[in-house]
């Protein structure tokens, strides 16, 4: 008899609390009346989360909600649900639950295997038993494959998923030694677990996890199911078998051997081993026949295990991407004030090529009189390149403070940014301090592009890079009406995908022209558009940020 299951949300905070619904095939949690499990809770949006059945799965996902949604603790997006997790959509907590439903007849289930089928050839072809076939009857046969298989077709751990086919198959075969054995990238090579990286066995009962190298097994039986796709059946002195001279069989004094693929769509993952070398403990083509079916249920539910993990990985690599954008994002300026009562405004703005990136910008008070911008780029994009970028701004906020020279800046966060150039990353940066009163600007640029100082009469690039920052700073007044603009590598090289020009100094010089007297947020938004339409359809290949400071008249 095989059995279903049936999902029930229980209310366990907020209105209505013990509310029991059913899933069914699926349910969607919301705000609105048309929702299968209606919520009332500002916090929940309209269609906030679809649960679908999946056989004896359930997964769950949310609908693109505005709150975002908790499941037992954690804010995820989608998963699959387990008996007693927790949903939470603002103050209202529901409780998921698995039941076991009716029985259903095994005799309406298809079954997993041909009964005239003893061994499935690489072909596709088969090979028909003999008579010793006759022992079990075909619905014993069929309840066996099937309890097997039921009982691992909901594991989506690769690991113990190994452990409950080795422990159903030997149950049910009255197995002495068993393993799992993964596909090397030989024809007859084989590998250990690719999750724990050894092979898992069992004894007598005992579950094991062994080197590959510990291992002994029939290699002549598992060569040919690996090369040749066909399951194998070996006993004590059978005429008619190759394996009776078998080095192998021989050494390890064996007197039986089943030997089945496990088959993943198109391919064979590994094989199912099976060995005894007690007296009078032979293997049937009944045992092989079960085997053979599990094999090819195995090896799907292997593989279903490992893309499931995948998906689990992809999730958290999603989740902390996220968290590492929001961290980010807090290093960054996003209030920017009115500097030197009102004499100057400045704006800064990063867009990355992922979801963090390393360009980075900065603005300081140095003390009372003087301001300070920097602009910068950490190479690589994700989150060690983000978080690289968080600990160097932290940093130069503690040494920026009182230094009005950008040269003294720059060489003392020299050291730390050597150390980690020798992780393989690199660094550019250039850094500029203004007097409030007089104008007056200061600025030093380590391997950065130069700044572009933004007049009615033209555009000017001015403190060009270095190898390294020595000597002394560049000096130049910033009269009323100019602006500087500084950037990072992104804008000038984003690509016209047909030309595969870069967009370049004179792409931005034209905008920042057309754009002096407009206020320093205008002025940078003009050329983030200029750059989208420039690359469009595509978007920029790598990160973009700019600062600019304008002063007013």
């Amino acid at each position: 008899m095989g059995s279903v299951v049936n999902g029930y949300l229980v209310l366990e905070a907020g209105t209505r609390v013990g509310l029991r619904k059913p899933v069914g095939a699926s349910i969607i949690i919301g705000r609105t009346p048309d929702c299968g499990f209606a919520i009332d809770d500002a916090s929940a949006s309209r269609h906030h989360v679809e649960i679908v059945a999946h056989g004896l799965i359930f997964r769950w996902r949310d609908l693109g909600s505005t709150n975002g949604t908790i499941l037992n603790g954690a804010v995820m997006l989608e998963g699959e649900l387990r008996h007693g997790d927790r949903i939470t959509i603002g103050n209202t907590v529901m409780r998921f639950e698995i039941e076991a439903a009716a029985p259903v007849s095994s005799a309406r289930l298809p079954s997993p295997v041909s009964e005239s089928t003893l061994t499935f050839a690489a072909d596709g072809g088969t090979v028909y038993p003999g008579p010793d076939l006759i022992g079990r009857s075909s619905d014993s046969l069929l309840q066996a494959a099937y309890s097997v298989l039921n009982s691992i077709s909901s594991n989506y751990e690769t690991c113990s998923l190994q452990d409950q086919i080795l422990e159903t198959t030997m149950k049910a075969v009255c197995g002495q030694h068993g393993g799992i054995f993964f596909a090397g990238d030989g024809e007859d090579s084989f590998v250990p677990c690719p999750v724990c990286h050894r092979v898992h066995t069992i004894r007598e009962g005992y579950l094991k996890r062994v080197n590959v190298e510990d291992v002994r097994i029939s290699r002549t039986a598992a060569r040919r199911v690996l090369t040749g796709g066909e399951s194998v059946l070996y006993r004590d002195k059978m005429t008619d078998s190759g394996l009776n001279m078998a080095d192998s069989v021989m050494t390890l004094n064996l007197r039986s051997i089943m030997c089945v693929p496990l088959r993943a769509k198109s391919k064979i993952l590994g094989i199912l081993y099976v060995d005894a070398d007690r007296e009078n403990h032979t293997y049937t083509r009944d045992d092989l026949l079960l085997c053979a079916a599990v094999g090819n249920g195995a090896g799907l539910a292997i593989a279903n295990a490992s893309l499931h993990q995948q998906i689990l990985d992809k999730q958290r690599i999603e989740q902390e991407i996220a968290h590492a954008w929001i961290i980010q994002q807090g290093f960054l300026i996003r209030e920017w004030p009115s500097v030197g009562a009102g004499r100057f405004e400045v704006y800064g703005e990063t867009r990355p090529a992922r979801t963090v990136g390393g360009d980075f910008y900065d603005f300081v008070h140095v003390d009372a009189d003087r301001v300070g911008i920097l602009i910068g780029n950490v190479s690589g994009k994700g989150v060690p390149t983000s978080l690289s970028m968080a600990q160097l701004l932290a940093e130069f906020r503690l040494r920026a403070r009182g230094v009005v020279s950008p040269i003294e800046v720059i060489e003392s966060l020299k050291g730390d940014l050597v150390k980690r150039a020798q992780h393989g990353m690199f660094y550019t940066m250039c850094y500029l301090t203004l007097d409030l009163e007089s104008g007056k600007v200061l600025f030093a640029n380590t391997g950065h592009h130069a700044a572009l100082h933004v007049r009615a009469d033209g555009v000017e690039l001015l403190g060009h890079a270095s190898g390294e920052a020595v000597g002394v700073d560049t000096v130049w007044t910033l009269d009323a009406g100019d602006t500087i603009l500084l950037y990072t590598n992104g804008i000038v090289t984003a690509r016209h995908p047909e030309s595969k020009n870069e967009f370049g100094i004179e792409g931005i010089s034209r905008v920042a022209q057309d754009m002096h007297a407009h206020p320093p947020r205008e002025l940078i938004e003009a050329v983030n558009e200029a750059v989208t339409r420039y690359c469009a359809p595509a978007r920029p290949h790598d990160d973009c940020a700019m600062i600019a400071l304008r002063r007013l008249g």
